[in-house]
């Protein structure tokens, strides 16, 4: 269980998602409990949210998308992080990428020599 988990998805220009995903965990728990019961389940939202994210990023590697969930302390709320985002966005993705699960990375490590 989380406590107050978010999916990041960025690129090169800046933040682009922040998905609170805590919200679709009983999904998974309802559906266990449909089939003990022999009832049809219902799909989780939060597939199609990382489907949608993962085949944008896919699709576009000129941006060099990075995904990942984190889960963190309930005073982390999604208006915390956008402020973070806009005043550290270096050292929050840094932060992020240290304590996260990463779901898709195509950060570009080295720069691009001209010669």
């Amino acid at each position: 269980m989380t406590k107050n988990a978010f999916i990041f998805s960025w690129d090169q220009e800046g933040i682009e998602a922040i998905i609170p995903i805590t919200q679709y965990e009983h999904v998974e728990k309802q559906n266990l409990m449909r089939i003990l019961s022999e009832k049809p389940t219902e799909r989780n939202p939060l597939n199609g949210i990382i489907q949608h994210l993962l085949l944008r990023a896919r699709f576009n590697p000129q941006r060099c998308y990075e995904i990942y969930a984190v889960d963190c302390s309930e005073d982390m709320d999604e208006k915390f992080w956008r402020e973070q985002w806009a005043e550290y966005p270096q050292a929050t993705a840094d932060l992020i990428r240290e304590r996260g699960h990463r779901l898709f990375s195509d950060r570009r490590t080295k720069k691009a020599l001209i010669t």
